[in-house]
């Protein structure tokens, strides 16, 4: 995504496009373009996959780009997995919210249960009906209900991991797609 592309739920610029199943990156950008000292790492186990996948063969700025490619870990046994450390403490120091956007291919069933935790919380969200030609927008996920979206509220410290984890899918192919992650400090805002 350009540095000027607005996206999220929470609407913010200059994203941290990073690419491939798995990696490292460092000097993570604030939504303002400061660089900071922040770094991410991702791992995106899959068997009989790269590990990656896409939603959309055609491509527009904003949501549909960000939303459109994802990490696709397809064993249960072996989340995909992205830990950010090192964040600034004018981030960390009151708690932050991690946003976490998940929308994966519903070319050819009609739903799937994933499973997303940081520390000792998890979430899980469904996802229903046949996937759209466009982005359908954003709907933010209660644990156990369906949406894209699903919030882990007042996280601490310097560092988290995140674990996306494959849970249901009726004809067994399991997913636990992870489009993006958005880190809102302070928490609440």
């Amino acid at each position: 995504m350009a540095a000027t592309e607005t996206a999220g739920y929470k609407p913010a610029a200059s994203w941290n496009s990073l690419a491939g199943a798995s990696g490292t990156s460092s000097q993570l950008k604030r939504s303002d373009g400061t660089v900071t000292a922040a770094q991410v790492a991702w791992s995106s186990p899959a068997q009989g996959s790269t590990g990656i996948y896409q939603n959309w063969p055609s491509d527009s700025p904003g949501n549909m780009r960000m939303m459109n490619g994802y990490l696709d870990p397809n064993l249960p046994g072996m989340p995909g997995t992205v830990t950010v450390s090192g964040l600034p403490a004018a981030v960390s120091a009151g708690g932050y919210d991690v946003y976490v956007y998940c929308l994966g291919d519903l070319s050819y069933q009609t739903s799937r249960t994933y499973q997303y935790s940081i520390g000792a919380t998890t979430i899980l969200v469904s996802q229903v009906g046949l996937s759209l030609p466009t982005f359908p927008g954003f709907t933010v996920a209660a644990s156990g209900g369906t949406g894209n979206v699903v919030i882990f509220r007042n996280v601490s410290g310097a560092s988290f991991t995140l674990a996306a984890t494959p849970a249901s899918s009726p004809d067994g192919n399991l997913r636990a797609p992870l489009n993006g992650l958005q880190i809102v400090s302070p928490t609440g805002s």
